[in-house]
């Protein structure tokens, strides 16, 4: 699932590249990722110009000059893509929103778990975001980290996961970042000292700057938005290295299963 580095920098794409478009028409062969209706949707976007798209946690905003938001959450598979009109179709392409200026934004999904939801007005969208917690590099500071993590008797990397508790952080950054700060993703996150904690705050903080700078992890399904992959995963720390060698020991990265997500490790450095 793109995370927040992913979706960050499709946002940023998006903002460069379809901001100030009019959308012409939306058109789809799976109605159920268009919510609540396509016709509801048309009638509420259509001739309305897009005036700005922001992000939170793992959901891109797309407002409109009249008001209304689109909400769009890519789930497991799910890429927004950015086409002129004429190009051939994308694999996966299940959503079409023609936009002025001869382009498209396109919404290709593998597995059609992701969605565009239509929200009416800011009290709607305030709802919606008060699902996710506190966002690391924006609201989440080391005070509030703390409180989390010893808030929880449950394993940290799963803390780290939840989005209700921390939002944006997905199984790559949880791995890598726990591996930058040395703390064994089994470990209750209440048991997590108070110096464990800073270093691990801050281990956060850099994977997640460091794919945003590498515009994300295109391990497997993620696309920016020009359809180009990220090359974060060539400096993947822990995630999916099981059995190499660890960077710091020279040991072999373990991979377990913690909370049914594949979760990679080093036995002798993370304790």
């Amino acid at each position: 699932m793109p995370e927040l580095p992913e979706v960050e920098t499709i946002r940023r794409d998006l903002s460069r590249l379809i901001m100030g478009r009019k959308i012409l028409d939306i058109a789809t062969d799976s109605p159920k990722q268009v919510q609540p209706s396509l016709v509801e949707v048309k009638k509420a976007t259509v001739g309305a110009k897009i005036k700005k798209i922001e992000r939170r946690a793992k959901l891109l905003q797309i407002f409109l000059s009249n008001g209304k938001i689109l909400a769009v959450h890519l789930k497991l598979t799910g890429r927004l893509l950015v086409r002129k009109r004429d190009a051939p179709k994308d694999d996966w392409q299940h959503i079409t929103i023609v936009l002025s200026g001869n382009k498209e934004l396109r919404f290709a999904d593998l597995r059609k778990f992701g969605w565009i939801r239509l929200i009416k007005d800011k009290k709607e969208l305030e709802k919606l975001l008060s699902e996710f917690g506190p966002e690391p590099l924006d609201s989440l500071d080391l005070k509030k980290f703390k409180a989390i993590l010893a808030s929880s008797g449950r394993p940290v990397k799963i803390v780290l996961m939840d989005q209700k508790k921390i939002s944006g952080v997905g199984n790559i950054y949880a791995n890598d970042a726990l591996f930058l700060a040395k703390i064994d993703p089994r470990r209750p996150a209440k048991k997590i000292t108070e110096k464990e904690v800073k270093k691990l705050y801050q281990a956060l903080e850099k994977v997640l700057k460091a794919g945003i700078k590498f515009r994300g992890a295109s391990d497997q399904y993620y696309l920016d938005a020009l359809g180009r992959k990220g090359s974060y995963q060539d400096h993947f720390l822990t995630y999916g290295r099981e059995g190499k060698k660890c960077f710091d020991c020279g040991g072999e990265i373990k991979r377990i299963k913690i909370g049914g997500r594949g979760t990679f490790f080093c036995p002798k450095c993370q304790k």
